[in-house]
């Protein structure tokens, strides 16, 4: 079904983080950008290809959070590329706040800092990156709670507009399709929400059973998350209800993705596998089925995109290491 083709290679290994790779696709240029975070910086490495000679050329950049006021470098805990009406944006989340860059990391363009915390309240942090409607974009906190930022097609008057709060523990990852929003917490808990207009109100929480929730997606009204217990839940988005459990890796799951137009989904690991399935909804029901398997040898692997909505192509990163590894459909 998929086998291995170029790899492409970043400045510096990724960090072991949850969903650690994200990419922007940019096919009327013929330019793929690839982001992994690496302690205090985002390796970018930007690949365009001729259309004459059909040869590839990359270019590479690190990106840090700058600011006058941090007097030491924060660790980043995610990036990711997010495609609004207009404009693209890159989105850090880091133990200081949260930062927004023009895609290409060569401008700040917003930088929200978090309050700051005495020595007594351990690590403050974000986490967990999502597009919404009319060029919102939400962002997870250490504190449960999920902040709603509005971005203009141009400029940097982004302005924060809402906070969200419904988890008690640390957020873990947040996915959107359209106008619905699934967020999860370190216990494995996962609130959906939907906006209607510019109101965003939650519409189900579903329990965790106490095995942290590291990435989740939505697709088709269904939520599927992916569980530090190796195990993948596919729910039903507005009743919270069980549709299917796949015990899918034998650890720690770190991040999962699904391509809209096919409905395949990609599962990625610390067991170094990753993992296609085909999901098919038919009524109330939702049928998966195991499509592929590949090792990625001695790497925990640490982020998964697929390229396309189609799901022709995907990569995958891997901790302590700098390779992001693509696969390519072969039907």
């Amino acid at each position: 079904m998929y086998k291995k083709s170029k790899s492409i290679h970043v400045k510096s290994s990724a960090s072991l983080l949850f969903n650690n790779l994200s990419t922007l696709v940019l096919p009327e240029k013929q330019i793929t950008t690839y982001a992994v975070v690496h302690k205090t910086v985002v390796n970018l490495c930007s690949c365009s290809m001729s259309s004459g000679t059909g040869s590839h050329s990359t270019s590479h950049k690190q990106v840090s959070c700058k600011d006058p006021s941090i007097t030491q470098v924060p660790s980043i805990l995610q990036a990711k590329f997010c495609t609004l009406n207009g404009r693209n944006v890159l989105v850090l989340c880091s133990q200081q706040g949260v930062q927004m860059f023009e895609s290409d990391g060569s401008v700040m363009v917003f930088w929200y800092a978090l309050p700051a915390l005495d020595s007594t309240q351990g690590l403050h942090f974000t986490r967990g990156i999502a597009v919404l409607p009319e060029n919102h974009i939400a962002v997870g906190v250490y504190t449960g709670e999920i902040l709603i930022f509005k971005v203009p097609p141009q400029g940097t008057n982004i302005t924060l507009l809402d906070t969200l709060k419904c988890h008690d523990q640390p957020i873990t990852s947040i996915a959107t399709e359209g106008a619905v929003m699934a967020s999860a917490d370190n216990t494995g808990i996962i609130a959906v929400w939907e906006m209607v207009k510019d109101e965003i109100g939650r519409v189900a929480k579903i329990n965790g059973g106490g095995s942290s929730c590291s990435s989740v997606v939505v697709y088709k009204q269904m939520v599927i998350a992916g569980y530090g217990s190796g195990h993948i839940r596919v729910f039903d988005a507005f009743k919270g209800s069980m549709m299917a459990e796949i015990c899918a890796h034998a650890r720690w799951i770190h991040a999962i993705d699904i391509a809209p137009e096919s409905g395949l989904l990609i599962s990625t690991s610390e067991d170094t596998y990753v993992r296609v399935w085909s999901l098919t909804k038919k009524g109330e029901e939702i049928f998966v089925q195991l499509e592929q398997t590949e090792n990625v040898a001695e790497t925990q692997l640490t982020g998964a995109q697929f390229l396309d909505p189609a799901g022709r192509s995907f990569c995958v990163a891997g901790y302590d290491s700098s390779v992001v590894v693509h696969y390519t459909k072969t039907e």
